[in-house]
């Protein structure tokens, strides 16, 4: 590593010849190691980089050269010149750029290595030359909005773990440290872009400087397992039973919303409020509506072990043979065991339905396999684990063959993140006193350090077996309270990277609004209903995990509910944060091909609201029965009976709602803060369900708040012998 003095001796010469715009170097506080750190004061992004251009002029007449976007000729230079906006720039040195070119010229990707000759193919918008551009500037920068004040090296994050927010390219990168033994820590991106000038602070945020372009993986997942040496054997699953053109690199951008955000003015429909309180001035349309995927795939190592493969040509017949032991004779209805070519590709076969199982139709970076945010006594400074996050999601799956869920978990007792983990739960405390089901660990025993990113998606090695069976998956694990925030049920807003952002999501943009032309996988909605993300940066809503999805209008919305694990009776809950801005709707539910039809009396979601005095609003002034919770567990008992028999409950004690005056009152203290029983419904796990809610109000300034869900086995709700938990 070149050494940090050489650069500031540069930039000491710098001060005494220049004239004009001096460096003013100021040290930070006394505790931090002022060596390697200072401040440039008075200086931006891009004024810091100009006036260093022995070191990064090459970057810097980029810069000048990349738009920010396709709608607009102003450059990223213009973009790192505000000071209302903050970001994080892993900056290539002239060096670094010259060897990405070098690389690109033997690849035959472009016909020179001379950075002039590049650079006036850029400035005369050459197609491959502005792409190589867009590359070198567009991946370097992250955007903070005007809440952080861009990223320390301190601050990146461990073990190959992702950033909070994606670069301008919309990638999430990943980083991680090296700690020599008595040496000084080192800094990487994307495993091997070193940091060699950490910490340059400036008015709008950090400059890194890196010894390499930022250029993240270009292939999808099915294609990038071809570079990965200890997945060979789950590779040729992919390939055999056709899911690797499914996830491949082919699969990343919907085209045709490209085009259409380029020629249409999107955000032209946008009503003047997206919400109450949430101006069209806070929202942001996509510019790109994107496919991700994430995949838990077992290692070589794992399958030769569980499998007793002597060679690879074996893999198929014994996993075949392995699953027949879980699945045969009827312990999985509709499942085939054929081994051909043919077989392998049909929804029914067992290696098929192995193989989708370990696929999301979602991206999830390892920061947002679960989320963590406001559940009970959880410190967003330190990240300090209280207790279990989870996430249901629904797993890839062939017309015509089985919907799954997968639950991903982890607690403070987990050891990491954990796929379908069953833990028996302390009600008081609700901390793990054991388990029923270890669950098994994301990233092995590598952890979340073994992350592989994709252009559209990531893949997660695993070292046990994942399998769906009906005796512990859909049996013991999926046999308890299905909480789903309803963020995800919405795929593409995952895949943008924009769901609990950390952070303003661009510029000074909190929210996300969806056009009318921008379909949403399980969402369907009328032309008259108005459909945004909400994502409560930095604000104290009393939300489960501070965000939530809203739709307004003449609003008519039908929603394709997560599959069930087994058949049964299950009773659908809808949280409710109650305010006087909300709408009043009536609900409908039913199966695919089946008309909906409506359940119970119109739901209204129209509450009074008093922060001073929050028990004396809401539930409370219903004359439903809700009581604030007194030392009587027997009479807290039969008040939530009460409540129960008209088809509302409590809010959960698991998550903090952080009103303005009552920060730190869990929800189900405040009567505002609720949940609604909309209906109690038999379900069968091979079928698709849908729940609509419609707007029976003729105005049409009125919210519909979609937060999180509820889908709970009769077992569970309606158990004689052990009362549901309050969590």
């Amino acid at each position: 590593m070149k050494a940090f003095e050489n650069i500031k001796h540069k930039w000491a010469k710098l001060l005494m010849i220049s004239s004009a715009g001096l460096l003013v170097f100021s040290a930070c506080k006394e505790e931090i190691d002022t060596a390697n750190r200072f401040t440039f004061t008075g200086e931006t992004v891009a004024s810091f980089l100009q006036k260093n251009d022995t070191l990064f002029g090459q970057y810097t007449e980029l810069l000048k050269n990349v738009k920010q976007s396709s709608k607009t000729q102003s450059t990223i230079a213009t973009l790192l010149s505000i000071t209302t906006n903050n970001y994080t720039c892993f900056a290539p040195t002239n060096q670094a750029i010259n060897d990405f070119l070098d690389s690109a010229y033997t690849k035959g990707v472009f016909p020179s290595n001379d950075f002039l000759v590049f650079l006036d193919s850029v400035k005369a918008d050459k197609e491959i030359a502005d792409s190589l551009a867009e590359v070198i500037v567009l991946n370097s920068i992250i955007s903070h909005g005007n809440d952080v004040k861009g990223l320390e090296a301190e601050n990146f994050p461990d073990d190959n773990g992702t950033f909070p927010l994606p670069n301008l390219k919309d990638r999430y990168l990943t980083a991680n440290k090296e700690t020599p033994v008595g040496g000084q820590t080192e800094y990487y991106i994307l495993e091997d872009v070193k940091v060699v000038y950490k910490n340059l602070k400036v008015e709008n945020g950090y400059i890194h400087g890196v010894n390499k372009v930022v250029s993240p993986a270009t292939e999808g997942v099915s294609e990038i397992f071809a570079g990965v040496k200890n997945m060979t054997l789950f590779d040729q699953l992919l390939q055999k039973t056709g899911w690797s053109d499914s996830v491949s690199a082919a699969h990343a951008l919907d085209q045709a919303y490209d085009e259409l955000y380029l020629s249409t003015d999107l955000e032209s429909e946008m009503p003047d409020n997206i919400a109450a309180g949430q101006s069209k001035s806070t929202a942001y349309v996509p510019e790109h509506r994107k496919y991700g995927f994430t995949i838990f795939a077992e290692t070589d190592e794992a399958l030769n072990n569980i499998l007793g493969l002597s060679s690879p040509d074996e893999l198929i017949q014994k996993l075949s043979d392995h699953l027949h032991g879980l699945w045969g004779n009827n312990q999985m209805e509709g499942v085939t065991f054929g081994t051909s070519d043919e077989d392998l590709r049909k929804p029914d076969n067992a290696i098929n339905q192995f193989v989708a199982y370990h696929i999301l139709p979602v991206a999830l970076p390892s920061n947002q396999l679960v989320y963590h945010y406001n559940e009970k006594d959880y410190d967003r400074k330190t990240g300090r684990l209280t207790i279990p996050v989870f996430e249901y999601y629904e797993t890839m799956s062939m017309a015509g063959g089985p919907r799954r869920l997968l639950k991903i978990y982890q607690s403070r007792e987990s050891g990491g993140v954990r796929l379908n983990r069953k833990p028996i739960m302390d009600t008081e405390t609700y901390e793990e006193m054991g388990t029923d089901v270890e669950g098994i660990l994301v990233g092995g025993q590598q952890g979340l350090g073994a992350v592989i990113s994709a252009v559209n998606g990531y893949v997660y090695p695993i070292d046990e077996l994942l399998v769906y069976t009906n005796e512990e998956t859909a049996r013991k694990v999926l046999k308890e309270r299905i909480r789903f925030d309803c963020a995800s049920l919405v795929p593409e807003l995952i895949n943008l990277g924009y769901r609990r952002p950390s952070a303003k999501i661009k510029g000074s943009k909190d929210n996300i609004y969806f056009p009318r032309d921008f379909k949403t996988k399980n969402i369907q909605r009328s032309q008259y209903t108005y459909f945004s993300y909400l994502s409560g940066v930095n604000l104290d809503w009393s939300n489960y995990q501070g965000d939530e999805l809203t739709f307004r209008g003449n609003y008519d919305i039908t929603v394709k509910l997560p599959p069930v694990p087994y058949a049964g009776t299950y009773e659908i809950r809808l949280a409710i944060s109650g305010n006087t801005m909300r709408g009043m709707c009536q609900v409908y539910f039913g199966a695919e091909g089946e008309t909906l039809t409506p359940v119970d009396i119109p739901v209204d979601l129209r509450m009074k609201e008093n922060y001073s005095s929050p028990e004396t609003v809401g539930l409370a002034e219903l004359n439903v029965g809700w009581e604030q919770e007194t030392d009587d567990q027997d009479y807290n008992d039969r008040v939530n009976k009460a409540l129960r028999n008209k088809k509302w409950m409590k809010g959960p004690r698991y998550y903090r709602a952080q009103l303005k005056t009552s920060a730190g009152n869990m929800a189900y203290n405040l009567p505002t803060v609720v949940r609604k029983i909309l209906t109690e419904e038999y379900m069968e796990p091979n079928q698709t369900y849908y729940i609509r809610f419609k707007s029976v109000l003729e105005n049409a300034n009125t919210d519909f708040y979609f937060d999180y869900m509820e889908m709970v086995p009769s077992e569970i709700y309606n158990n004689s012998e052990v009362l549901e938990d309050e969590w």
